[in-house]
């Protein structure tokens, strides 16, 4: 995948927030290989030392592990920070978080809203295909995985970011998702599979029959979802 160069990034931060944006948004799975440091720097437009601290960043979040060797490198790997600590961070960063779901349900509105008038079959073939994956993420009877019900998340609504043909949006899309996934990824959502496959289920159906008021308005119930999820996290960290 070509890697477009970041003419404002300049620090550790950045790059770990841009590598971040990559695997919330599902490009970059989990064993995804990371390109070589230099690799990076070069198609980032930074130094080798920014890739590094950034690299660090997301280690020390456990989205990224690295092996030594031959076959080594930076690996996209699942979160391992315990649930308690993302529950108090969550806790203490709730404003924020509100703050961004309301950004962000204005700007997923407006991007389903011109993907009901701008989509082609291809992008509706390719929201099709994540929403189907998802039925298999987390069966009652298997072991959640958080990061893989993230990446077909993730496939899904950058398939809808596509359709809508205008990167501006797609990519303040791209962004708000990338901060909301830090403080909520490694959260017991085994429950919003379902509730998850509906509701794409719902805005793609707007989309496909050139619907975009009923585009807009899945979108936004599912925004809504979003923070009722993330209160009802809250609620349950002070009931214990």
């Amino acid at each position: 995948m070509e890697i477009k160069q970041l003419q404002t990034v300049r620090t550790g931060q950045e790059v770990a927030a841009y590598l971040r944006e990559r695997i919330a948004c599902g490009e970059w799975g989990v064993g995804y290989r990371l390109p070589a440091q230099r690799q990076l720097a070069s198609e980032l437009g930074v130094g080798r030392q920014a890739v590094r601290q950034g690299i660090s960043h997301l280690e020390a979040e456990g989205y990224l592990m690295t092996r030594r060797g031959a076959r080594g490198g930076s690996f996209v790997g699942e979160p391992s920070t315990p649930v308690s600590v993302w529950r108090e961070l969550l806790r203490a960063n709730l404003p924020d978080m509100e703050d961004l779901i309301d950004f962000r349900s204005a700007i997923e509105q407006r991007i389903c809203a011109l993907a009901a008038l701008r989509r082609s079959d291809s992008d509706l073939q390719a929201m099709r295909i994540a929403i189907d994956a998802l039925p298999a993420v987390a069966p009652l009877s298997e072991v959640f995985s958080y990061s893989v019900f993230r990446e077909a998340d993730g496939q899904f609504h950058s398939a809808v970011s596509a359709a809508s043909n205008n990167e501006r949006l797609t990519e303040a899309s791209r962004r708000a998702r990338s901060e909301l996934f830090m403080p909520t990824d490694n959260l017991p959502y085994e429950q919003r599979v379902e509730v998850t496959r509906q509701q794409h289920t719902e805005i793609y159906e707007a989309i496909a029959s050139g619907d975009p008021d009923a585009a807009a308005l899945a979108a936004r119930a599912h925004m809504d979802e979003t923070l009722r999820n993330l209160h009802a996290i809250i609620s349950e960290a002070d009931s214990q």
